[in-house]
Parts: C-alpha cells; structure tokens; sequence
C-alpha cells in the first residue's frame, strides 16, 4: 500500500501523514504525539498546536481516509460528513486516482473480501496491506468503550455498505445471461427468491469485519481458504437473484 500522504498539499495533511506512518509502525497502543513528531518534518510542537492528544489526531486521521474515499467513489453523495468541521475539512481531501477502482465490480467485490482475510497477496498500491489491516483492527476495537471511534465507525460502516451495495448491483447485472439487470417488483407473482443487494452487501461487510479481527488477533491461516471459498460460493449462488436495478447510476 502506497502512502497517501506521500504529497502533502498543507499542514493538516502532512501532520497525518506523520500520523499514518507513526501509526503504521508502532500500533495503536506505543504510538505517541512524540513519535508523530518525529516523523513531521516540520517543528513537533505544530502537533501539539493542531490537536489536543493522540485519539484526537487519529480520529482526523480516520476522517480524512473516510472522506477521501468517499468522495472518490460518490464525489461525496454516499454520506454526509459527520459535523460542521468535517464537512469544511472535506473541501481540502484530494479524491483517489481513478485507477484504484478501474477494474469490474466483481473484482472489487473479490479484492475487498480478499484485503480483510488474506492483504499480502494483493499486489495493488492502493489495497491495504498487513499493516494497515492490523491498525485499522485496532482502531475498530476503540469503539467498544470510546464513542468517538463509534461514531466514527457507524459512519464508516454506512459509507462502505452503500460502495458495496452498488457494487453488488452490478456485479449481479455482469452475470445477467442477457444483460439486463432484473427489477423490483411488489406484485404477487414477483420471484420469491429475488435478493436485496443491500442484504448482500452487509453479509459481505459483515464477513470481512469479522475476517479482519481474526486475520490481526490469531496465528496462522489456516482458516483463509475455507471461509474465503464459503464467501465465493454465496456471491455465486446470490448474484443472480440479485435486483440489478440501479446498476451504473
């Protein structure tokens, strides 16, 4: 995975990217303000003037990730910012090279599924790598007793549930034998098995948070492949009972 904060364009984002690469090598629980200092190559006390502690500055750090995503796969219309602040803050958050999603939504349905239980086979600069996963597991876990991480994470949770619900819809209109997407329709001879893509989509966000925790907290792997096949065979059996209405919008 690439830092995304390799070109800074102000203070706030160099600050984080000090924070993102502190944060990468020393774990939640030994990164300090000091050792973001150290790796700011401007005066450290800037970090002490822009924010208040540690959990104030990653909780920026986690925004500024969430809103550069967002904005790059939606130019902002999958969720709101979480308050005043944030959304004056978004103006400055640079969106994602269209690279990183120029590949068919299966694919990135595969490749997020991948990114949770198995991120050092993806050779992608802009998938996370083992790092990343394990740091992100860490911050998740704040929430159980922090509600600041919470809010943040519910956040998080709503904007890459509404990303993978589109990408459901269209990875189920790619496996339509005659390429047209199916419709939703309430009329008493409507297909009972017909699947929601939304109900798709939180199995999957659900399958890859509790991937995420076991791929960070156990040894081995041994677990990879079984689950990793048990999730293919359920986007194989789901995908085309999907309602593909909306795919592409």
């Amino acid at each position: 995975m690439d830092d995304p904060f390799a070109e800074p364009s102000n203070t706030r984002q160099a600050i984080l990217g000090a924070a993102f690469r502190a944060l990468c090598e020393h774990g939640y629980a030994n990164v300090t303000i000091q050792r973001i200092g150290d790796e700011f190559d401007k005066s450290p006390s800037l970090v002490y003037h822009h924010y208040d502690g540690k959990d104030d500055l990653l909780l920026d750090l986690l925004g500024f990730l969430l809103d550069q995503f967002e904005a790059s796969v939606a130019d902002g219309s999958l969720a709101e910012p979480a308050d005043d602040a944030a959304a004056a803050a978004a103006d400055e958050v640079p969106e994602m090279p269209p690279e990183a999603f120029d590949r068919s939504a299966r694919d990135q349905l595969d490749d997020y599924l991948t990114a949770v239980v198995d991120p050092a086979s993806l050779d992608d600069p802009y998938a996370p790598d083992e790092r990343f996963v394990t740091v992100m597991t860490e911050l998740r876990a704040q929430a159980a007793s922090d509600e600041a991480y919470r809010d943040h994470f519910d956040r998080s949770d709503r904007v890459f549930g509404e990303y993978l619900e589109q990408l459901v819809r269209e990875a189920a209109a790619e496996t339509d034998d005659d390429g047209s997407p199916g419709t939703a329709d309430d009329s008493p001879g409507r297909d009972p098995d017909r699947v929601d893509a939304a109900e798709v989509a939180v199995t999957l966000q659900t399958f890859a948070t509790g991937g995420m925790f076991r791929w960070a907290t156990a040894n081995g792997g041994s677990w990879v492949a079984g689950s990793r096949a048990g999730i293919d065979r359920y986007l194989e059996a789901m995908l085309p009972l999907v309602d593909a209405s909306g795919a592409g919008e």
